[in-house]
């Protein structure tokens, strides 16, 4: 018995001895650990204040009042409607915005704009973004084509396009209705960093279009710093 009462003492002072250890070593390094929780709580505070960007795509039947509601939701939340696009796709339309906010305003929304959505029977996505800085471009142009409508013929521009450096900012496509056949109507407008690059793509665009069997085309260059 007495052994094992050695033992057990043996064992509570060692087991002590790791306890102030322990306790020792964290009061030394509570200070910096402080300081640090006080660096990142005052970080969050200026994040939350900070102007954030989300970006908001809604998909459903085109019905009388429905952007309404959703922009009602959005300014509801507190976030400011930087740019939008709106478009009618069959009986279908498509709403895209860009929000700005803070950061509970963005928060409120994300949370909470799913569970309208459902009320709504609209698709919603959503995506956090940052401030749009343009790229500085030397030159731009305008590209248009009429041409009998099929399948292929838009990724056949967009191929051409990126095959000669142009990088697309827009683009339109509209198909007009007629006897004998439809005709597709797609307008681009387009950028290019080198000017020098820029040589011959109104010739290769019209021999492009040739060999398509386009009813009419054009290409116009637009010199930005002449």
């Amino acid at each position: 018995m007495r052994q094992i009462v050695v033992v057990t003492t043996t064992g509570r002072a060692r087991r002590n001895n790791i306890l102030n250890k322990v306790v020792m070593s964290g009061c030394r390094e509570w200070p910096e650990r402080s300081r640090c929780t006080h660096i990142h709580n005052q970080l969050m505070d200026e994040r939350r204040f900070m102007t954030h960007y989300l970006v908001v795509t809604a998909i459903g039947t085109d019905r009388p009042g429905i952007v309404n509601e959703v922009t009602r939701h959005v300014s509801g939340c507190g976030c400011n409607i930087v740019d939008s696009r709106l478009g009618i796709f069959g009986n279908e339309f498509t709403f895209i915005m860009l929000l700005s906010g803070d950061w509970n305003s963005l928060m409120q929304l994300e949370i909470s704009l799913p569970l309208r959505s459902q009320e709504w029977e609209l698709i919603t996505m959503m995506k956090r973004t940052e401030r749009h800085h343009s790229l500085q471009y030397d030159i731009s142009a305008n590209a248009e084509i009429l041409i009998r409508d099929q399948p292929g013929i838009v990724s056949q521009c967009t191929q051409f396009f990126s095959d000669h450096g142009w990088d697309i900012q827009a683009m339109q496509t509209m198909t007009l209705e007629q006897q004998p056949y439809n005709l597709l109507k797609a307008s681009f407008q387009l950028n290019l960093a080198k000017q020098g690059e820029a040589a011959g793509s109104d010739t290769a665009f019209a021999g492009f279009c040739r060999e398509l069997g386009a009813e009419s085309f054009e290409f116009i260059v637009n010199n930005k710093h002449a």
